[in-house]
């Protein structure tokens, strides 16, 4: 680190924005011209997470990485740290990551936690040195399971919550003409990977939404707020309250440094 630059060993240089993060993902990993989240989604993902209508999720999550005795963790996938950023204030000890392909999330993150390392950058080319880190939380996203060996130490862990088959089912219910629950994310290329489960718990609650703006914004930060028709969105416009079920599943694999035996 040069100042407010890093520089790598093959002398790329990387320039700290003003909100506080790098941007490490190269022009060759990216999809699109603006990958991942837009703004929108961003701004109406940070105002229902900060309302506090997902906090059981936050709340279980700390139990779990407070148990694992952790002390360096990223957060892949980070979006605007909500997450990450209500487990700083409860690990103030801990050295803490976060990463995501989304510009507009990362800035929204590195302006609301300022202690908190961020950059976006790519969860499939991980920029951290290999067995750097004891802990990986992958929340509603896509592990790259060979990635995350990569830069865990032996015995490290990785983290997962994932949508539960009913997850926001009654929202659908609305949105959709039919609803079938979902899978749960596969960990076939966990275990391939060298990696097993010690730990998989189902997490349910209810929300209750009583304006409009919220239900819109809880549409807008799924991808139920692609996917759904026009109709189906006409038909929530109409509704003026919501009650869902908010259902996650917590999962935590632990690495055991090498991938398994074929």
């Amino acid at each position: 680190m040069n100042g407010h630059s890093l520089r790598c060993p093959e002398a790329h240089s990387y320039d700290r924005a003003k909100e506080g993060y790098y941007n490490l993902l190269l022009v060759q990993q990216k999809a699109s011209l603006d990958p991942g989240d837009n703004k929108e989604m961003v701004e109406a993902r940070r105002r229902f997470l900060t309302a506090g209508y997902f906090s059981p999720i936050a709340e279980r999550l700390a139990e779990e990485v407070r148990a694992l005795e952790t002390a360096r963790m990223l957060d892949a996938g980070c979006g605007e740290g909500y997450y990450l950023g209500r487990l700083a204030e409860t690990l103030p000890g801990a050295a803490m990551s976060g990463i995501d392909i989304s510009k507009w999330a990362i800035k929204a993150a590195a302006k609301s936690h300022k202690k908190i390392s961020w950059a976006v950058a790519s969860s499939k080319q991980l920029p951290f040195e290999k067995q750097s880190l004891d802990l990986i939380l992958c929340l509603f996203g896509f592990p790259f399971w060979e990635s995350f060996r990569g830069v865990l130490q032996g015995g490290g862990y990785v983290l997962l919550v994932d949508p539960a088959p009913d997850h926001l089912w009654e929202l659908r219910e609305i949105v959709y003409e039919t609803v079938k629950p979902t899978d749960l994310s596969k960990i076939d290329g966990a275990l391939l990977a060298g990696f097993s489960l010690v730990k998989e718990e189902q997490h349910t609650f209810p929300i209750s939404l009583h304006h409009q703006a919220a239900i819109q914004d809880l549409l807008a930060m799924t991808p139920h707020g692609y996917r759904a028709s026009a109709e189906g969105k006409a038909r929530l416009a109409q509704r003026n309250s919501l009650t869902a079920r908010a259902s996650v599943v917590f999962r935590i694999l632990k690495s055991a440094g090498k991938p398994a035996k074929a």
